[in-house]
């Protein structure tokens, strides 16, 4: 019986601790999530701006040099760009985005940086371009920051909440 108890703590205290490390990986994705993002950005800028190719193109090409959920949201807006369904960029922008919202590790804010974004892509000449890759690029350098800030203050807390909350709960059961 003993070694019922004593199993069934440990169990307890390891899906604790993981259900804290899982918290606590939110916060590191959504940083490394924005250092990509800002990366895709200033390779599309290159690609758009100084290599003048089109627009599903240069999406595509930076699609490939991403991983995880921004790859597959970059390579959604690349495919509905080529698809030419009546959508703008715009749109096409806004409903890849959207379909990904759930898979990314950004907030809401980060959210609206992006549909922001999205409303001026393709829209102007080469300067105009530039100076809103430039804008998106210096905002999400600041969502970075704070991200960091977040991660930095967080992280450890969930990782520990984690392990002390099972640690709690199976002497409460024991």
């Amino acid at each position: 019986m003993a070694f019922i108890k004593i199993l069934s703590s440990l169990a307890i205290v390891a899906c604790c601790s993981f259900l804290g490390i899982q918290a606590a990986n939110a916060y590191v994705m959504r940083v490394k999530e924005l250092r990509m993002l800002r990366m895709a950005f200033a390779h599309l800028e290159s690609e758009v701006i100084n290599y003048a190719t089109f627009l599903p193109e240069a999406v595509e090409k930076v699609a490939s040099l991403l991983q995880g959920g921004i790859r597959e949201f970059f390579y959604d807006f690349g495919r509905r760009l080529q698809k030419r369904s009546g959508d703008t960029a715009a749109e096409a922008w806004e409903k890849a985005l959207n379909s990904w919202e759930k898979h990314l590790h950004i907030t809401a804010e980060d959210f609206q940086i992006l549909l922001t974004f999205g409303k001026v892509v393709g829209v102007g000449d080469r300067e105009s371009q530039r100076r809103y890759f430039q804008i998106i690029q210096s905002q999400l350098r600041n969502q970075e920051q704070k991200a960091e800030e977040a991660c930095l203050k967080y992280r450890n807390m969930y990782r520990n909440l984690g392990v002390l909350s099972g640690l709690a709960l199976a002497i409460i059961l024991l």
